[in-house]
């Protein structure tokens, strides 16, 4: 077995051997630099007069450690023909210049993302020069570039067919993300308009500024003529980042309900807030060569906090840590990856050119799905609230003072459409002694099963409340006075005729009854009290049946 496994190593090792032989042939060009720092006239480096003084470097990376200009002399070191139309390509051309220069050229050919020497013919992944007649070994090419920024770029010949295919996927898969990001940002916008709840704001803020931001760094908006003086400014790049770092943080003291879970967490957060604001203000005016790392650390402070606040809530198993857990994971891990890039503690990874705006989209897309999750989880918790404020636990229909306000706002209704509406209003004979003979159980079972019977014989727009101890109130909009009579007629029959069981013995009960119609101009009020004269007639009538309050005064039994 472990005679296999060296084998295996050994395999994978001369793979790696060749793979590496097979680059190192094919590179194209031997690279040597001034020094850094060193720009001297152009007729001096054209002239050939300077090139003892390129010393040779390993690959063809071109980095850069500040912002002064530095040259770069490419000699070809292999034939290149003209069939495939070679092209020199130059990726990673955020916020750089080239000045490129062949011995056929009589001035030098400027290439950038934008302004002067922007073209449109490419993507915004690379700059292309194209080596026009082909390439003869040994022939020489002159760069100068300088940045504002200092990610590598990588020199490279390829067909023109290769190059075309690359802006194409990139093109793709740039529209895919921009376009699912400013999505996102303004399906948020939207909840937050129609909903009120300003974590949606802080969301769509959050996406927002940073689909502008990758639009800005990417280069798509140089489409823009009147961007173009402010896509090569440091400024914009802390502006922006420093902005979105703001609104990610307000979003997650929200999200994650840190001032009423972690208190201590969020004073640290909304320290950062302070510093990260004070240097957006600051970096509007003026930046220097030490805001784009001072912001970055406290991005890392503000990660690092995050990831302290994500476990704790997940050990307190609250149910949005899951969701920021699995959308924006990936997204912190590349982001520390990407500071450390920035600040130069370890190489500026090739991979990070996608899996940067990759992970913001899944993560805007993730705290978009948990806080809608959030969200209706509150929805519920206020809709149960409302519901036990709403209605009368043992019966489970609305309790007094639900009841009073519904009828209310029913006989408003009935004044302003002019449609009649009836009211009923009833109570259990004898109910006293039902509680003394069976116990307060009997009691309950009895209130439960008449409130049952009531509403399986209402309409979905009818009203019933328990007023107070065993009396019902019942509001039937649309309905007149003859109709209710009907409806109180039914429902004290089914009463009677269908008891409740109590121990396996049959509960008998009846209901007194008393019903009125709405007059004009009359208040719930006056409608009440003769709705409860007709019910007080019934009782003192002999009970057990319905009483209809006509005139003034006027009693009529069923």
């Amino acid at each position: 077995m472990d005679r296999s496994w060296r084998l295996l190593w050994q395999t994978l090792l001369a793979l790696l051997g060749l793979s590496a032989a097979a680059l190192a042939c094919a590179q194209p060009f031997a690279v040597s630099r001034l020094g850094p720092g060193v720009d001297p006239p152009l007729a001096q480096v054209l002239s050939g007069r300077l090139d003892a003084r390129f010393a040779p470097q390993q690959g063809e990376r071109i980095v850069y450690s500040g912002r002064k200009p530095q040259w770069l002399r490419l000699v070809a070191t292999a034939e290149i023909g003209e069939d495939e139309l070679p092209q020199l390509v130059i990726d990673q051309p955020y916020r750089k210049f080239f000045d490129i220069w062949r011995h056929r050229d009589a001035d030098p050919v400027r290439r950038a993302l934008h302004g002067r020497g922007s073209e449109f013919q490419h993507s915004s992944r690379f700059v292309v020069y194209p080596l026009e007649g082909g390439l003869r070994k040994g022939e020489v090419i002159y760069l100068r570039t300088w940045a504002t920024e200092f990610t590598p770029s990588t020199l490279r010949v390829e067909p023109l067919a290769l190059v075309h295919r690359q802006d194409m996927s990139h093109v793709a898969l740039r529209s895919v993300v921009l376009t699912a990001l400013g999505a996102t940002a303004i399906l948020a916008f939207g909840f937050w308009v129609g909903l009120r709840e300003r974590g949606y704001a802080y969301l769509s803020l959050t996406l927002l500024v940073q689909t502008v931001n990758l639009a800005v760094e990417g280069g798509e908006i140089r489409m823009l003529p009147w961007f173009q003086d402010v896509l090569p400014n440091r400024r914009t790049n802390v502006v922006l980042n420093t902005a979105a770092v703001i609104a990610s943080v307000r979003f997650l003291v929200f999200y994650l309900d840190l001032r009423a879970t972690q208190p201590a967490v969020t004073r640290v957060l909304n320290v950062c807030s302070w510093v990260l604001g004070a240097l957006l203000l600051v970096s509007l005016v003026h930046t220097w060569s030490f805001s784009a790392s001072f912001g970055n650390l406290m991005l890392l402070t503000v990660i690092l906090t995050v990831a302290y606040a994500s476990a704790v809530a997940i050990a307190q198993r609250q149910r949005e840590a899951y969701f920021l857990l699995a959308a924006w994971a990936p997204l912190l891990a590349v982001l520390v990856v990407l500071v450390g890039g920035f600040q130069r503690w370890w190489p500026m990874f090739a991979w990070l050119e996608y899996a940067y705006p990759i992970g913001l989209v899944f993560g805007g897309l993730g705290l978009l799905l948990g806080l809608a999750a959030k969200l209706q989880k509150l929805r519920h918790d206020h809709d149960t609230a409302k519901h036990r404020a709403t209605y009368d636990r043992l019966t489970s229909v609305m309790n007094r003072q639900a009841i009073e306000q519904a009828l209310r706002d029913a006989i408003h209704a009935a004044h302003r459409t002019r449609r009649p509406l009836t009211v009923v209003f009833f109570d259990i004979d004898h109910f006293k002694r039902i509680n003394d003979q069976h116990g307060h159980s009997a009691g309950d079972e009895a209130l439960r099963s008449v409130a049952e019977r009531t509403r399986q014989r209402l309409r979905s727009t009818d009203l019933c409340g328990r007023y107070g101890g065993d009396e019902i109130l019942v509001g039937l909009p649309g309905t007149r006075l003859e109709q209710g009579l009907v409806v109180a007629e039914h429902l004290r029959r089914a009463v009677g005729a269908n008891p409740p069981s109590l121990n396996g013995q049959p509960l008998n009960l009846s209901l007194s009854m008393g019903v009125a119609e709405l007059r004009a101009g009359e208040s719930y009020e006056q409608l009440l009290e003769r709705a409860d004269a007709a019910l007080y007639a019934s009782k003192a009538g002999g009970r057990d049946r319905v009483t209809v309050q006509q005139a003034a005064g006027e009693e009529v039994p069923i």
